[in-house]
């Protein structure tokens, strides 16, 4: 029995160093979302724009570009529940916030909460940013162990990512997302619209609860005289075509009344926009650092403009 034990102990024993290895990796080795909370942390006080919003509004919205002081918050697929934790958490701290930059689109207003393909990135945003996030339990156990959220075979991604670039970081001192550089093909553009087309449609338009949640963001910054810019990025078109047109027209018109009820707020609909061509976008649906530049630039001038 003695021998027997020995043995499951020298078998677990690797298990357990490897565990112990793997969770401190994601304690210890910075990535976008322990980044941005030091960078946001240090210049909080000097910051005057700050951008929300997922992948679209993080590679697409350059604050290198703007006269004001700005920050860019967005991250990969960050949805307005957690826009809204980030807003609480940080803008009280911003005495010369004078623009929030909101992405009210496709791929983020008719997106539910906690889904499979984001879950575990509340604990990313509980552990790197320090937010309360309610949809974590007391008694779920990843909640204190990063190294239990991910998959074996992401957790290797990472860290061949890793070891390749010597960060995670993807994203420079403003916050911007800064290493989509390339511009797509022609023949990708096609095949890549097709597939994230029906990746965004999530089997829903109801765009209701992210139009109250907009709205109450855009409530608080009111009370702070806060300007707020409700902005629908721009995407290639073959992508856009292949949308549920419905959903589109609806958030665009949502979006708008939105503009019209609150004189704090403009909308601003970059959907079909000829200025950007295919040499601006890195794939079907973002922006590449060209294509970050001119939109960076156009936000600019609405911000400054008398």
């Amino acid at each position: 029995m003695a021998r027997f034990i020995k043995h499951i102990i020298w078998f677990l024993i690797p298990i357990f160093l490897g565990f112990l290895i793997v969770e401190g990796f994601y304690r210890f080795v910075p990535n976008n979302y322990a980044f941005k909370h030091a960078m946001i942390t240090q210049n909080k006080a000097a910051i005057e724009t700050l951008v929300f919003g997922d992948s679209h509004t993080f590679y697409g919205v350059n604050p290198n570009y703007f006269n004001s002081h700005t920050f860019n918050l967005a991250n990969v697929s960050q949805t307005l529940y957690f826009d809204t934790l980030l807003f609480e958490a940080y803008v009280a701290d911003m005495p010369n916030l004078k623009t929030v930059i909101l992405a009210a689109e496709y791929s983020n207003l008719s997106q539910e909460d906690n889904t499979q393909e984001d879950i575990w990135r509340k604990y990313f945003y509980a552990r790197y940013m320090h937010l309360n996030v309610p949809l974590i339990k007391p008694y779920d156990v990843k909640k204190y162990s990063l190294a239990l959220t991910q998959k074996f075979g992401k957790t290797v991604g990472y860290m061949q990512a890793f070891l390749k670039n010597k960060t995670l970081v993807g994203a420079d001192s403003t916050g911007w997302g800064n290493t989509y550089k390339k511009a797509i093909s022609a023949a990708d553009l096609e095949r890549l619209a097709t597939i994230i087309a029906k990746k965004h449609d999530d089997g829903t338009a109801d765009i209701s609860k992210n139009i109250a949640r907009l709205e109450t963001l855009i409530k608080s910054c009111q009370e702070k005289n806060i300007a707020v810019i409700l902005v629908n990025m721009p995407v290639s078109l073959p992508y856009l075509q292949k949308l549920n047109q419905n959903e589109v027209t609806a958030i665009t018109e949502a979006t708008q009344q939105l503009a019209n009820n609150y004189s704090h707020v403009t909308a601003i609909n970059f959907l079909g926009d000829r200025r950007f061509k295919r040499v601006h976008f890195h794939d079907a649906d973002h922006l590449n650092q060209a294509g970050a530049a001119l939109c960076s630039n156009i936000l600019n001038a609405v911000i400054n403009k008398p």
